[in-house]
């Protein structure tokens, strides 16, 4: 929601800023709202412009201003840079929405009896599709809404729904097109809630212009929306010029500085015109020069000299200030190997239902002390880690089921509750994508990252925990968050992560196979150990030294810990001792009975 802790460092516009635009989207909203024979053929209002240009800044004032002036249903905020893959989906959109309308002012007389009711009737609700969640929790409650004596009177009121392209987790392929037509779903619920007589709301949304969405509103909801496109005719120009001029002057009064001798009118010219409409580049510009323990005159020195080298490209000058930020830091590409691996280890859900912390995630890449720390000395204008996280953080959650206390004195800096976050989407998709990030730094690539991230994985295996020491109460709480990163996709579910068995040799299985005994896993960790560290061995011939090292490990757990089948108990580890087949435990279904019966194969 537009008002929700995750959202208290979210941008906002400077008060003498987007006038026009604000102008434009309030005078829309004075149109004749959706009801009976008055409705509008124009109930979606779509805020589209490129990456930066502040369409989550203009629909956070804009929700902030309806909320005050009583015209604000419900908001949705999706956001792909949170640090949280919960903010990016779309599993919660419609309830989100639904509790909005059961508890606003004007509205819960009428619709939070029938709302909660429909919960009672159908608890399973919440794992329904998007679609039924919508008639059954928003428009079954508004039908009943207007059969109710009361139900003439309300105010007109609008759904804000920003960022519906950061909407579902981003990736190439299979990923690339589930997150598309995870976008498209959303924007499909609207249209159906259009669509249905009993639905008294209009929805102002905002993303980016990417085709898929074009095309829906050009195709799908030809006559149901107004576009306004945020380019030159809203004047860019003149509200980062006084947003800059606003920002430095109040930096000069903090910092001593007479604002009649700096900047000079032709650096902030200078920054005008190299922003080209886009607000996120003054934004990380300010913050740069604003670093804590630096020079703001000879910070702003540096941004003066960069110099854009592909100018084809139509954020040549943003790359530019990107790199140029990560190349002030003493090892450039150890920075970019740091940052992409903990936005690669971000991405995977832990079994609490929440996301690696920054505490965790920092535990696994240090390979000496501060290591962490001096990467990000130099990022406070990209990257921040914002506490609580909307997510759970498993750090947090384990060291709570252990009892772990979490005194500054034990987790300094960076608490078990914070996430990674940063400042725009933008810098993600540059840190993303190989034409931009990847030319300025060519030897960063996914695959040398996945390397990387591997061999930090078996460098913490061989340790039996984090390379750098951490207080003593902390080293279970870690081992278990461990295990959630190796359960992922870059761990033992990837093809590609091997160990050789001399390390496995010089593993110590029985620390990591007692972390059970603390905290109850949710997944069989056993039998993807087992398979892992058995998968080096040749066929029939004895077990690696290492593979036996991990097997009497494994086999001095109870039978009860080993499944599909109990009656094998820990009895399969000696029958593939020499490897002579692989052991698969998917069940077969024979085609010939009705009984399903369990196989190796």
């Amino acid at each position: 929601m537009h008002n929700s802790a995750a959202r208290c460092d979210a941008p906002k516009c400077h008060p003498e800023t987007r006038k026009a635009v604000q102008e434009n989207i309030f005078s829309w909203m004075s149109g004749a709202p959706k009801s009976g024979a008055s409705k509008s053929n124009e109930d979606i209002l779509w805020l589209t412009g490129p990456a930066g240009t502040g369409k989550t800044a203009i629909m956070g004032t804009v929700s902030d201003n309806l909320e005050e002036a009583g015209h604000l249903a419900a908001s949705f905020y999706f956001s792909s840079f949170k640090g949280t893959a919960e903010t990016m989906s779309k599993r919660r959109f419609v309830t989100t929405l639904a509790y909005q309308l059961a508890v606003h002012p004007a509205l819960k007389d009428r619709l939070s009896t029938p709302i909660l009711s429909a919960i009672r009737e159908n608890p399973v609700i919440f794992d329904m599709s998007l679609k039924r969640q919508l008639e059954v929790l928003v428009l079954q409650p508004l039908r009943s809404a207007q059969r109710h004596p009361h139900s003439a009177s309300s105010p007109p009121l609008s759904i804000v729904v920003d960022g519906v392209d950061e909407c579902g987790e981003p990736g190439d392929g299979e990923a690339g097109r589930s997150r598309q037509d995870d976008q498209v779903e959303v924007l499909s619920i609207l249209l159906q809630a259009m669509n249905d007589s009993a639905f008294p709301f209009r929805f102002i949304v905002a993303s980016r212009p990417e085709t898929w969405i074009r095309a829906f509103f050009t195709n799908s909801a030809a006559s149901k929306f107004t576009e306004i496109f945020l380019d030159e005719k809203y004047s860019p120009n003149d509200d980062i010029r006084l947003f800059l001029r606003s920002k430095l002057a109040e930096l000069c009064r903090r910092c001593g500085i007479d604002p009649s001798t700096w900047p000079s009118e032709e650096a902030t010219e200078k920054l005008v015109e190299d922003a080209s409409g886009q607000f996120i580049y003054v934004a990380t510009v300010l913050r740069f020069i604003d670093t804590p323990g630096t020079s703001p005159q000879e910070q702003l020195d540096i941004i003066l000299k960069i110099k854009p080298q592909n100018m084809s490209n139509p954020f040549s000058v943003l790359d530019a200030l990107y790199t140029s930020i990560l190349r002030l830091r003493p090892n450039p590409e150890t920075t970019v190997f740091w940052l992409k691996a903990a936005r690669c280890l971000q991405r995977f859900p832990t079994h609490t239902g929440g996301i690696a912390s920054a505490w965790t995630i920092h535990r696994v890449l240090e390979s000496h002390v501060g290591q962490a720390q001096t990467h990000h000395d130099w990022l406070p204008s990209l990257i921040l880690f914002p506490e609580g996280a909307t997510m759970l953080a498993d750090s947090q959650y384990y060291g709570s089921r252990l009892g772990v206390p979490s005194p500054p004195s034990v987790l300094p800096n960076i608490g078990w509750d914070t996430s990674y976050g940063y400042y725009h989407r933008s810098f993600l998709d540059y840190l993303e994508d190989t034409s931009r990030c990847g030319m300025a730094f060519p030897a960063v690539d996914n695959a040398n990252v996945t390397r990387w991230i591997h061999g930090r994985l078996v460098q913490i295996l061989k340790c039996g925990g984090p390379e750098v020491p951490v207080h003593p109460s902390l080293v279970v709480v870690f081992r278990r968050c461990f295990l959630d990163i190796l359960d992922s996709s870059v761990g033992l579910r990837g093809k590609d992560f091997r160990v050789d068995d001399d390390i496995l040799s010089d593993c110590n299985p029985d620390i990591w196979l007692e972390v059970a005994n603390h905290v109850r896993l949710s997944f069989d960790l056993e039998r993807q150990l087992y398979n892992f560290v058995h998968k080096n061995c040749r066929s029939y011939l004895p077990c690696n030294p290492g593979c036996k090292r991990w097997r009497r490990a494994i086999s001095k757990l109870p039978n009860d810990r080993w499944k599909p089948d109990e009656r094998w108990g820990s009895f399969f580890l000696l029958l593939d001792r020499f490897n002579i087949k692989r052991l698969d435990f998917r069940p077969v279904v024979s085609l010939d009975s009705d009984i399903e019966r369990r196989d190796w194969r």
